[in-house]
Order: C-alpha cells, then structure tokens, then sequence
C-alpha cells in the first residue's frame, strides 16, 4: 500500500478506543473529536456530572501519549524546553496540559490531558529518529503500547485503594505522586493529578488489559455508587465549571 493512499486513509478513518464495543454496548452516545470517535455521554450530562464528582471512571485511551528511555531522555527532552519532574515517580504538569511522569532515572510517560494538542510534546515525539545516534534514549510508543483510564471523583482514592496495594489517599499519596503497582494481577501505571479539589487519578496498562480493568473497576465503583462517565463530564470538570477549583 502507497504512502499516499495510507495519508488518505488516516485522514478519513477515526480511531477508536479499545473499549469503543464496550461503549456501544452500554448505551454510550459517542462524538467525533480531532482525537478520533470517543463516548461523550454514558446517560445524560447532569447524571455523568453528578457520577464524575462523586466517583466517575473515563476512557482516555484516545488522549495522544509518548514516552522516552535512556541515558540521554533527561537532555534530550529540557531540548523542548519540558520541565521535568523532580524524580522518580513524581509528575509534573505543565501548562499546556501535558503531564511528565518520570517512572525511573531514564524513563519518562507524556501524557496529553486536555482537548488542547501540546505542541511541545508532540514536537519531542517527531523529532525523535532512529538514524539519529546522537541521543541517547530511544522512543518508547505507549500510545500503541498502553490503554489509559481515569477514577475521578471525591471517593476515587477509597475505591482504588481498596484494588491495589498502595494507599492513594492525600496524607499518603500526594497530588503529582507517581505509582507503579498491580491491579487484579495487571501491572498499571497510577497517576495523580486532582481537578481542583477533587481527586484524579490517571492509569495505564498495556492497551490489551482495557476492557478487563474496565470491568474489574466499574464493578468496584458499583460498590460505592460510581459509574462510567463520558468525556463531557470529564472536561467540565477539568474546565472547573464544577465550581471545585
């Protein structure tokens, strides 16, 4: 297949989540977006709003993320002008909405959280070749590798906790905290990064884990009142309309 005709076909087909089946199936109204066609509503706004700010689980498996590995990632990504985090499992979010997770002493997660493309982030990623061995670090796809999710909500440190073996609660996981941990036997990457007052937490798995985990935390979530919300209600928090920032 040509070079020009695969152009075509990225331009005209929307990518999907993983978990886009699964949304169907569940009633899902779903959008069209840059990102590609995503769930924007589970029931109806009011009922996702009210489910996001008390305990509302998000598929972002669209939202673009990159990572990068090596001696050389720590140079070659300040290049971009990217503020890094202060160490090991540690995030930092930056203003363009991108948040840095450094996983080990040469490992980095950039993850895309707003509607908003990151141009910085994006830049990193294409400039990175293969034929380039001037850097030393390599590109790590978690975009193709990796599934993403989100537990928003005032109860989402309980209900997460009670599903892995670290305590997610602020006394004991502060905001920007990175955690590299097992739930249900898969292995996840938990991020926390709050909207305002209330608690989010971010996790990855590979991309082939994602409807297992969905199921596995809804079902927890069911236990204290949570339900799977759509994007819209996700932004609206973000955006602080919730009147929580």
């Amino acid at each position: 297949m040509s070079a020009s005709v695969l152009s075509v076909l990225e331009s005209t087909v929307l990518r999907k989540s993983p978990l886009h089946r699964v949304h169907l199936a569940a009633g899902g109204t779903m959008i069209e977006s840059e990102l590609g066609e995503a769930v924007g509503v589970y029931r109806s706004e009011i009922t996702d709003r009210e489910a996001a700010a008390h305990l509302g689980l998000v598929d972002l498996c669209l939202q673009p993320r990159s990572g990068f590995k090596g001696g050389g990632s720590s140079d070659y990504l300040r290049t971009f002008s990217i503020d890094l985090p202060s160490g090991p499992n540690r995030a930092r979010f930056l203003s363009e909405g991108v948040l840095v997770s450094q996983l080990s002493f040469d490992e980095y997660l950039l993850l895309e959280t707003t509607t908003e493309a990151s141009n910085t982030a994006r830049a990193a990623s294409q400039a990175w070749s293969m034929e380039d061995d001037t850097r030393d670090c390599y590109e790590v796809p978690r975009q193709d590798s990796h599934g993403c999710l989100a537990v928003v909500g005032a109860q989402a440190a309980n209900t997460l906790s009670s599903l892995i073996s670290v305590d997610l609660r602020s006394q004991h996981f502060e905001n920007l905290f990175v955690a590299q941990t097992l739930l249900n036997e898969v292995s996840v990457i938990v991020i926390r990064q709050d909207l305002g007052f209330l608690p989010n937490f971010f996790l990855l798995a590979d991309i082939s884990a994602m409807e297992y985990l969905w199921t596995v935390l809804l079902d927890a979530m069911g236990e204290d009142g949570g339900a799977a919300v759509g994007l819209e209600a996700f932004h609206w928090i973000q955006s602080g309309s919730a009147g929580l920032s």
